[in-house]
């Protein structure tokens, strides 16, 4: 068995410490805060984990909230028109679950829970390529699972893969109490032009049945407007303000809404990256990225905890293969592709196209899947699985044969097919 490290005590690297404990292997976490550093402090994500994540860390034994959190039922896709109405309502018939657990809670008690079962958990300083290279001697594998500080610089951008050069959205997080204490499912309004908001169930660190308010705004419009030095109780009621202004007669209990506390709230913006996956450190070490540190997504797809749970899970998988062999650059890079192919590049298609408005045959895929439940849940399960989108929600060629095959009636598609040719033509 391996002698390996993990940098990093977030979803990835905690999920990935906890398999490979399970395969025998010796493992050490490195973490630049302490447990009870995490539990108390800001809040980081609104990370939510869909069913395939769940069962998942299910079939590890980890610790979860099932008995005490609102489990997630469900997500619903609305268009909103011009004048704040709903203009296009997405739901299938039959919701699938997600679960939303404030990361403060959930990785502080993993962090211990990981110690507990016999990994060593050392806390040290990790803002340097150079910090990991002192504190890494020696491990047959190291697995860099953050991006945090300059670690970044150790993975170049892969160009290629790279949707985008700069942020798509600027992006408010608030973790909310009083607010829609009976939803169940996420709910995603796109205004377009303008942005998103959406609103999950969400299990706090206070370990109340909070919801997570997300607004994604486009930089420059409506939803970005919001002076940069208020605080989170003063963003809180901008918000409520900005959205009673763009969607009247929606979440008007929204007013009632109060932050769990002044750390339960996040602003920024991010840029959806692609890194190459093997890191040379100054030693001659070779060190392999996991999770946010090659595959950085925007939160507006939910595709960034979703895709860390299985790209460790894949990883585990092929280290038990590898069992016994030098882990060199060239296994690394072999690894990362067969993720990649498998996975990886849908789950940042699903996020670069969410960013994107849609083309005229994705607009269509839109008001096929308002009018048949077939087609509803088709387009959501492509959040759940992004692979399911592929290739009839991107390739034109396709669509018109995907969307006869899930009974769209003959009447909707005569009305669809400008919609249909002008992609087709493009």
């Amino acid at each position: 068995m391996a002698n390996i490290a993990i940098v990093g005590a977030g979803q990835a690297g905690l999920f990935l410490g906890f398999g490979l404990l399970e395969d025998g292997h010796e493992v050490t976490l490195f973490s630049d805060q302490t447990s009870e550093g995490i539990l108390n402090g800001r809040l980081p994500s609104g990370m939510g984990l869909f069913e395939d994540a769940v069962k998942k860390e299910a079939a590890l034994g980890l610790p979860n909230w099932e008995d005490g959190m609102t489990r997630g039922e469900g997500a619903i896709l609305e268009l909103i028109n011009p004048d704040g109405g709903v203009g296009l309502h997405i739901a299938p018939p039959v919701p699938r679950p997600h679960r939303g657990v404030d990361q403060r809670l959930k990785n502080s008690r993993w962090m211990r829970e990981l110690e507990r079962r016999g990994a060593a958990v050392r806390v040290v300083p990790l803002a340097t390529p150079e910090d990991l290279d002192k504190h890494t001697a020696g491990h047959d594998l190291v697995v860099v699972a953050t991006g945090k500080g300059s670690l970044s610089s150790l993975f170049a951008r892969d160009p290629q893969r790279s949707p985008f050069d700069r942020p798509q959205r600027h992006i408010i997080g608030l973790l909310l109490k009083n607010f829609r204490p009976d939803l169940r499912s996420g709910t995603i309004r796109i205004l377009p032009r303008m942005g998103e908001v959406i609103i999950t169930p969400f299990y706090s660190r206070e370990q109340l049945k909070g919801r997570f308010l997300l607004i994604e705004g486009i930089p420059g419009g409506p939803l970005d407007q919001f002076p940069r030095e208020l605080s989170g109780h003063e963003l809180l009621k901008a918000c409520q303000q900005t959205i009673r202004a763009l969607i009247p007669w929606q979440l008007e209990d929204l007013k009632e809404a109060e932050l769990n506390s002044e750390q339960c709230w996040l602003r920024g913006s991010l840029t959806p990256t692609v890194r190459q996956p093997v890191g040379r450190l100054a030693s001659g070490k070779v060190v392999l990225g996991l999770g946010d540190a090659v595959m950085l997504h925007d939160p507006l797809a939910a595709q960034g905890g979703n895709n860390a749970t299985h790209m460790a899970d894949f990883y585990r998988g092929r280290i038990r293969e590898h069992a016994g062999r030098p882990f060199t650059a060239e296994w690394m890079q072999r690894t990362f592709e067969d993720f990649w192919r498998d996975h990886g590049q849908y789950a940042m298609g699903v996020t670069a196209g969410l960013l994107m408005p849609p083309a005229p045959h994705q607009q269509a895929v839109l008001v096929s899947a308002h009018h048949v439940p077939a087609m509803a849940t088709a387009l959501i399960d492509g959040l759940y699985d992004p692979r399911a989108l592929f290739p009839w929600f991107v390739d034109p060629a396709v669509t018109p044969g995907f969307l006869e095959s899930r009974g769209v009636p003959p009447a909707l598609m005569d009305q669809l097919a400008p919609l249909l040719k002008r992609s087709a033509r493009a």
